[in-house]
């Protein structure tokens, strides 16, 4: 409520400075982006860049992103500027302010809202940009009601529509319609020639299993990762590829020596950045993981995919390649209870039984319609 009356006591200001700065140069045919969501967030914003240049090729276009997720649009050839927004640093109002100054100096014509929170809202309605279009959600509070009034136009988030497809909607405002949902990532130049021949000297498929996850209520768990690779390795001739975080290395490490047979495990692990993954995932035959950015990645990359999707709300955001799979356990009462602009960060039951109830057998099954199992 605070940012509320603080938005309408701002308000008589902002409109008068936007009146006497009206004549003032104002960089032409520019938009700002906020998109301060996580990585698979960010990679099922990438439709929107796209289509935006393919309508406006001459628009200068801005991004304000968080700093997971940088990386992800750093080599994004529609992606003009990256402006890093540190959650800490713009928590209080001398933040959000200093961050409106520094966008106001930008002097865009445009920006489009599509996660709408305190900040990504009050920003650019300081910074005066004199058309904001916001996404509005689904799941929202009176706060956020009350602000997302201060733009000038709004997209309306409603089922059966994913996330996507509404950031695309959200075009409409700026006259661009006909839009693909085709996510796209590019790797780092240096990605190329340092993994060349990564997958090379052998014939076998490689399935690439993400041990992490940023939400910990989807966390699989190390026992099930563990029999997963022991039952990917006796009953396939696939290698497997373990992706993570540098966290995920005591897991990864684990699984190496539990289940490796013929060295046919390679841990990748803490060894790539993310402008470099996508070199190395594009030579997978298939992707494992719970609902994460890295199975986004794959899903753009054209690789098959099994989501171990728990909690969250496929209705919403989920891989759409031809040959993706999800994993649900609909039979439990409270799924899905994570949706893409409502995210809990702890099971209210206390089990996450919507992730631990799923099965490396359950997987399995799933491995099966991508590779065959081994002969006997």
């Amino acid at each position: 409520m605070f940012y509320t009356l603080l938005a309408y006591i701002s308000s008589p200001f902002v409109f008068l400075l936007s009146r006497l700065l009206r004549g003032t140069r104002r960089t032409p045919d520019s938009i700002i982006v906020f998109q301060t969501a996580k990585i698979g967030d960010m990679i099922c914003t990438t439709p929107v860049f796209r289509e935006i240049k393919r309508v406006y090729p001459d628009w200068h276009l801005a991004v304000a992103v968080d700093p997971a997720s940088a990386p992800i649009i750093r080599h994004n050839p529609h992606v003009d500027e990256i402006i890093v927004v540190d959650r800490k640093k713009t928590r209080g109002v001398i933040g959000k302010a200093v961050l409106a100054a520094r966008i106001f100096r930008r002097r865009y014509s445009a920006a489009l809202i599509l996660l709408p929170n305190t900040t990504n809202i009050i920003v650019p309605f300081w910074a005066m940009i004199p058309k904001r279009v916001a996404v509005y959600p689904d799941f929202l509070g009176g706060t956020l009601k009350e602000l997302l009034t201060f733009n000038t136009h709004l997209e309306y988030h409603l089922s059966p529509r994913t996330a996507t497809e509404t950031y695309l909607s959200s075009l409409r405002h700026f006259g661009i319609q006909k839009c693909s949902t085709l996510k796209e990532v590019y790797a780092s130049p240096q990605a190329a020639s340092r993994f060349a021949g990564f997958f090379s000297g052998s014939d076998r498929p490689f399935i690439g299993i993400v041990l992490s996850t940023g939400n910990a209520m989807k966390d699989w768990g190390r026992n099930n990762f563990v029999s997963l690779a022991d039952e990917i390795l006796l009953k396939t001739d696939a290698s497997i590829c373990l992706f993570g975080t540098e966290k995920d290395k005591p897991v990864a490490i684990e699984i190496v020596g539990a289940a490796n047979r013929n060295r046919r495990i390679e841990n990748l692990c803490g060894q790539a950045t993310l402008e470099e993954l996508p070199a190395v995932m594009k030579g997978l035959s298939l992707m494992i993981g719970v609902d994460t950015g890295l199975i986004y990645m794959a899903d753009a990359l054209g690789v098959p995919v099994i989501d171990i999707a728990g909690p969250c709300d496929m209705k919403d955001q989920r891989p759409d390649g031809e040959r993706a799979q999800i994993i649900q356990r609909f039979e439990i009462e409270c799924v899905p209870c994570s949706h893409t602009f409502r995210a809990p960060y702890e099971c209210r039951h206390g089990d996450s039984r919507c992730v631990s109830a799923i099965t490396a057998t359950d997987v399995m099954k799933r491995v099966f319609n991508i590779i065959p199992p081994m002969s006997i």
